[in-house]
């Protein structure tokens, strides 16, 4: 079996077992410099333009509906510009819906880490609450139709800019406001769980679900005197 399917944060993580991806030759990732070739200068508005571009398509056109020549026309570039930087149209899109989210969500750290915790997990609850709640649903549903959507977003999701809810969950051990036995991948598991069940099956997220999410945790993972 392949690493449980992660997403850390909002940058957070979620577990969708039944995406545990199979090795393939197919496989992408969603990191462009890896892609083009060496010594090709990268024209950073060109660049820019694709990925505003697959940001605005994933908000206007059904996942389905989306293609690397519609993308290309948006951002106003050749089809040959975009596979300069990506492999294929589902990296641009992962590429453009994460950066999306890095404006989106991200509370500014404090020297409090519960406090941060709880900002986080506040944030990411109201992000997806909204449109980008809906599009990340729809890009789950293709990963498990499409073995090189599964493995970028299987990659995003599980690369170190999505660990931060695990990262402040450690940071609160370590200053003893937590259990130090804390299982930390269940604990983020157990936190984002509720949010990605009801995206998943088209229920409303309440404006305070995750704080009540938080509150009802927090009651079995602090420290026990």
């Amino acid at each position: 079996m392949g690493k449980p399917f992660l997403i850390r944060n909002l940058r957070f993580r979620i577990i969708c077992h039944s995406l545990n991806p199979e090795p393939t030759q197919a496989a992408i990732t969603v990191t462009p410099e890896q892609t083009r070739s060496p010594g090709r200068p990268r024209c950073e508005n060109a660049h820019q333009a694709l990925l505003n571009a697959a940001q605005d398509l994933l908000r206007e056109v059904p996942l389905s509906g989306i293609t690397s020549a519609s993308l290309a026309k948006r951002a106003g570039v050749s089809k040959a510009t975009l596979y300069r930087w990506w492999p294929s149209k589902e990296a641009i899109l992962l590429e453009g819906y994460f950066e999306g989210l890095k404006v989106t969500c991200g509370a500014p750290e404090t020297e409090d880490a519960m406090v941060d915790l709880r900002e986080h997990i506040r944030q990411a609850y109201h992000a997806m609450a909204g449109p980008d709640g809906v599009i990340f649903a729809s890009l789950i549903a293709d990963g498990h139709a499409h073995p090189e959507m599964r493995k970028a977003l299987n990659d995003e999701l599980n690369s170190p800019r999505c660990e931060d809810v695990e990262h402040l969950l450690k940071r609160a051990v370590a200053a003893g406001q937590l259990r130090s036995d804390l299982d930390v991948p269940l604990v983020v598991d157990q936190i984002f769980g509720p949010l990605f069940s009801r995206l998943m099956t088209g229920q409303p997220v309440e404006e305070d679900l995750g704080e009540r999410v938080f509150e009802m945790l927090l009651q079995g993972l602090l420290p026990t005197r």
